[in-house]
Order: structure tokens, then C-alpha cells, then sequence
């Protein structure tokens, strides 16, 4: 089929999180099965920069509140996916794709708006003509309104990639949507009398997918709904769940220069060397036979950051080492500095955004700590089972998915899980972790078991395919998952 993924962020010099990542190579494993498929971004500043989009003569002529807005189009391209650029600089040209000190740009509306817009009309111009537009998270959520407003002859398919984010705002500024007025009502895009751009796009896009089949039966519950489950449940015929994938020739530490020494699951003498080098760029005490816990993740609540700082004294009282990485709100900020000052050599804390140093953590970490109380898919815990890293995670949405826990008797399983939004089970997960920790044999298999494990997006293509033939009508709901 002929698909035009339209998302906010594209990695590597686009990424706020997960869907950057996604964006990236979601398409290409959909190419490679035979999809014609295009990418929609906002052009932002590190795009622009990079070298990877030409400015092009094609214009679009964006409608927006007050007439059109003639907008440049720049191009790329990756394999056999076409990359398209819409050029705003007064939106995009920024330092980060949504805002800057851990909260939108005041305009996120406009912005995001004229971008849906904007890529509405792109649509009209890109060869093969779109049969689907694929949207992601609240910045898109618009199209589907917008692609049956002008009844544009193309299936709409809407992802959430974590439902919290919903891009709600007052009704007064409804107007600036653009839409006729009767749009605004609890049917499309109405929610207690406030707009709400994911629930209409949830309601108005042929097809709804989230990013693994746990998140998908969750999200249906008014624990992790959001306020939105039972407009979930609504749609649960046309809701399916799809587990994310990564990019294994990318996340390869068999051949990734980021590291001290490259190392594969057969071989894991360079993995030794990954972990004394992580030591030394840290400054962690060295060689004291214990096992080092690495954490790369945004600093919030939701990721649990505040249950791995108060595990972090008893951990180290035990022997274990912390390595962090991440950047989040500026309490949870602090507090890791505390503990890192508190505990020298013990904890380590860089407060940054550090592709390479994460991909260290990775590949020189014992174990990657996850304790999220809710995590829609979740990529890292796939790169670190990946580099030889076993995740201790909480047990929701796709961790629960992707971690299959270690039993000792059977030698199967490639982590450790336990239950989330619980410092007791934290801490029960760490114990756990110990314990294989002081089995060598036992520690060796866990670990092998999860870098040969999978985690392609293989599996996820044909989910894909079923739910773009069932926006046009071409295949049933059923299988869903």
C-alpha cells in the first residue's frame, strides 16, 4: 500500500523520546516488505542543519485562520522512504521539537495545527498517492478530523504512543482549528467542555493502534485510560496493539563504535572492557565485584525515577553500583544530583541527552533498571537485553511484553519483573537481581538470552499491513490483539 507516516519528531536530530525513533524505522521495515511509504515532519532546526532534506520547488498553500500561507517543502531520503520537510521556520525553528524546560512552546497549538494542515495538503502531492495517512500522538491527532472535514478520498490510521499526552485546550480556542463549528461536540472532538485532539482522533480515524498489546488492553481501564477509556472501549474493534520494534543494524554491539570494545552473545570478552571503560568515564569505584545498574530514561514520575533514588542507599549498603542518564522535572533533577554527591563512586548521574554514553550504559551496565508505573512499549529495555544489559522492570503495558522473566530451574527468561508503582517490589526486583548476579553460569545465560532474542520489527510489519487493510476494508478486526 502507499503510506504517509506523519509524526512530530524524527531521530536522530529530531527526538524528544520513542516516537523519534519509531518514526525512523517503522518505515524503512515497512519499505522493505513492499509498502510505498513517505514521512511528513516539521522541518525543525536540527533537521534543517543536518544535511539530510534539499529544499525543493514544490509549495504548498496551507489554509490556515486568516487566508493560506504559501510554505516550502524540503526532501530526503532514506533507502526506499521518501522524507519530506515542511518548512515554517517561525514554529520550527526552535531548540527542541515541543519546548524548552520540560513543558510545550506557548503556540503548541498553532504550531501543531498548521503542521496537520500542512501535511493534508502535501498529501495531494506525493507520488504514489497516499491510500493512508498514518498519524501519531496528539501533535497529528488533528488529521483525521481534518482529512473527513474535506472528505479526502484516504484512510486515516491514528497511534498513541502514551495516551497521557492529549493535547486538550479551551474551547474558545476551538476556532483555531479551522474546522466548521458542528465538529465541535462530544461525538468528534468535544470533552467536557474543552477540545481534545487525541479523543477525536480516536473517534474519527478509520483505524487506532497503540505501541504493544499490554498498553492496548490497559489503556481500555480507567487506571490508565487518562480519562479516555471508555471512549477506548468504544473503539475496541478497530484498537490494536502492535509491540514496537527497533532498529538492529543500528542498536548492534557486535559492530557500534560507541563502545570501548564491540562484543555478540557468542563472545563476551568485549563486554568486560565496555564495563571497566563505563567505570572510568563515570567514575565509578572499579573492580569491587559488584554489578552496576544503569538507568537511562526521562527524570518524571511516571518513569518511577523517584522508587530507583530511594532504592539507590540500600543498593549501594549491598555492593551495587548506579550509573544515570536523562534529563526531567527539576525536583527529580535535583535529587540525583543529591545522591550522586552523597554517594561518590557509588552513583553516577549525568544530566544530559546522550545517545552515545546511553548506548555505554548499555553495553557496560549489569542490569538496566526500569521501574515505570506505566510504559506504553518502552524501546531502551529492548536496546539493553540487546547490549547484554538484563532489565529489572516494572510489570505494565510493554515491559510486561518484552521481559520474559528469568527461571532458574528452566535456564529460559531474559530479566527480572515486579510489580509496578511499588517501592516494595523495587525492591524485591534488585533482590532478585543480586541473587542472579552471584550465579555466574546462571547471570551468562540470562544475558545471552536476551541479545538473541528478536528484536526486529519483523513481527510488527504484518500487524501493520492487517490494520491498513482494514482501514480500507480489505481486512477484518479479527486477531487483534
Amino acid at each position: 500500500m502507499n503510506i504517509l507516516f506523519v509524526a512530530a519528531e524524527l531521530a536522530p536530530h529530531a527526538k524528544a523520546g520513542g516516537l523519534a525513533d519509531v518514526a525512523a524505522a517503522l518505515p524503512q521495515a515497512l519499505a522493505k516488505a513492499g509498502h510505498s511509504v513517505s514521512v511528513a515532519v516539521p522541518l525543525h532546526r536540527n533537521l534543517k542543519k543536518s544535511g539530510e532534506f534539499r529544499r525543493t520547488a514544490l509549495e504548498l498553500q496551507v489554509p490556515v485562520a486568516k487566508g493560506t500561507w504559501a510554505t516550502r517543502v524540503w526532501q530526503g531520503n532514506r533507502g526506499e522512504v521518501s522524507l519530506f520537510g515542511i518548512e515554517r521556520d517561525e514554529y520550527f525553528d526552535r531548540p527542541h521539537p515541543y519546548g524548552e524546560g520540560g513543558g510545550d512552546y506557548p503556540d503548541a497549538l498553532d504550531r501543531f495545527v498548521f503542521f496537520s494542515r500542512a501535511a493534508l495538503e502535501l498529501a495531494r502531492h506525493v507520488e504514489p498517492v497516499p491510500e493512508v495517512l498514518h498519524a501519531n500522538d496528539w501533535h497529528t491527532a488533528l488529521i483525521p478530523a481534518l482529512a473527513a472535514a474535506v472528505h479526502l478520498p484516504m484512510r486515516t490510521v491514528f497511534t498513541i504512543h502514551n495516551l497521557r499526552y492529549q493535547g486538550e485546550f479551551p474551547a474558545s480556542d476551538f476556532p483555531r482549528l479551522g474546522l466548521a463549528a458542528e465538529m465541535f461536540r462530544p461525538e468528534t472532538l468535544e470533552f467536557y467542555g474543552k477540545v481534545n485532539l487525541l479523543k477525536g482522533a480516536i473517534l474519527l480515524a478509520h483505524e487506532v493502534t497503540t505501541v504493544s498489546p499490554s498498553y492496548a488492553r490497559e489503556i481500555q481501564t480507567e487506571k490508565f485510560g487518562h480519562g479516555l477509556h471508555e471512549v477506548l472501549r468504544g473503539r475496541s474493534m478497530h484498537l490494536t496493539g502492535i509491540l514496537n520494534g527497533i532498529d538492529e543494524e543500528s542498536w548492534d554491539p557486535g559492530a557500534d563504535s560507541a563502545l570501548e570494545k564491540p562484543f555478540r552473545p557468542s563472545s563476551l570478552q568485549g563486554r568486560e572492557k565496555c564495563r571497566a571503560a563505563l567505570e572510568a568515564e563515570l567514575g565509578l569505584e572499579p573492580a569491587n565485584g559488584r554489578p552496576i545498574f544503569g538507568l537511562v530514561s526521562r527524570l518524571t514520575a511516571d518513569k518511577g525515577i523517584d522508587l530507583a533514588l530511594q532504592a539507590a542507599k540500600p543498593l549501594v549498603s549491598r555492593g551495587g553500583r548506579m550509573a544515570i542518564l536523562g534529563t526531567g522535572e527539576p525536583g527529580l533533577e535535583q535529587a540525583a544530583r543529591d545522591l550522586a554527591e552523597s554517594l561518590p563512586g557509588q552513583v553516577a548521574v549525568r544530566l544530559a541527552h546522550d545517545e552515545e554514553l546511553a548506548r555505554r550504559i548499555f553495553g557496560g551496565a549489569d542490569f538496566f533498571l526500569m521501574p515505570s508505573r506505566t510504559e506504553p512499549c518502552g524501546l531502551t529495555q529492548m536496546y539493553a537485553m540487546r547490549y547484554g544489559a538484563i532489565p529489572v522492570a516494572a510489570d505494565t503495558g510493554g515491559l510486561h511484553d518484552t521481559v520474559e522473566p528469568w527461571n532458574d530451574a528452566r535456564k529460559t527468561g531474559c530479566g527480572i519483573r515486579f510489580p509496578a508503582d511499588s517501592g516494595t517490589g523495587l525492591r524485591q526486583g534488585l533482590d532478585q537481581a543480586l541473587a542472579l548476579w552471584d550465579e555466574p553460569a546462571m547471570m551468562k545465560l540470562a544475558r545471552q538470552n536476551g541479545m538473541k532474542r528478536d528484536w526486529s520489527w519483523g513481527a510488527a510489519v504484518p500487524a501493520y499491513d492487517q490494520v491498513y487493510r482494514a482501514s480500507a476494508g480489505l481486512a477484518s478486526p479479527k486477531g487483534r490483539r
